[in-house]
């Protein structure tokens, strides 16, 4: 696209798509629908930029919808929209993130593993493209929830965060506490995988805020994670 009227006509013809009653009749149009949105994000996004997130925003219901679907290649296909979204806008998905950051979290505590599979990759891409700080109240949630799939992919999320983010980042009040109730959480889950990566979480930790440590080590003590 090469004008905003431009972009709003295949816009407006995307969206009529996305939005219809996803049905056995409609749900293969949806996806090509999306498809579409995807090879527009890859020619448009940047040119346009917070006047084409905007229009995301607008359509963010019937993507997350897809995202949700009980049909794998749908939420397949919106899951990969997601990605292609992250990794062209790169930071400036940061508005994005509570559109679409919690259901790819809810996906991960479905049984079906290619949807986890799909949504911890998804999640992934926006922690690297991203390095958004305000990724880490949405883990923090999710490391307390019932679902080990679900914890378990917070627990990941959230070293990746320790392992890509500014350090400074971690240092801001709020932040650090979040980081410690992520460590918390995870400290004596019963998933013997999620105390595992709690571990790695705790050592990036003490590297990350060392002067945080001394202050809180007794509440995260080796003996909780070396019972792993």
């Amino acid at each position: 696209c090469t004008s905003v009227p431009a972009l709003d006509e295949q816009l407006a013809a995307i969206r009529d798509s996305v939005c219809l009653p996803e049905s056995d009749e409609t749900w293969d149009t949806i996806a090509h629908a999306i498809q579409r949105l995807a090879s527009l994000t890859r020619g448009s996004a940047l040119v346009f930029g917070p006047y084409f997130i905007t229009s995301i925003r607008t359509l963010s219901r019937p993507l997350t919808g897809a995202i949700t679907s009980e049909r794998s290649r749908l939420s397949g296909i919106a899951i990969d929209l997601v990605c292609v979204l992250s990794d062209v806008l790169a930071d400036l998905f940061t508005p994005l993130i509570p559109l679409f950051l919690p259901t790819l979290l809810v996906l991960c505590s479905r049984t079906n593993k290619v949807f986890i599979t799909r949504a911890k990759a998804c999640i992934a891409t926006i922690i690297q493209n991203t390095r958004s700080i305000s990724i880490l109240p949405y883990l923090l949630d999710a490391a307390k929830d019932k679902s080990s799939s679900l914890r378990l992919a917070a627990a990941e999320g959230a070293l990746a965060c320790l392992n890509s983010f500014n350090p400074p980042d971690f240092e801001k009040e709020p932040r650090a506490r979040e980081v410690e109730g992520i460590i918390r959480a995870v400290a004596t889950d019963a998933n013997a995988d999620v105390r595992k990566i709690g571990r790695q979480i705790f050592e990036a930790y003490k590297v990350l805020l060392p002067k945080r440590v001394e202050r809180y080590v007794l509440l995260y003590t080796e003996l909780d994670f070396a019972e792993t």
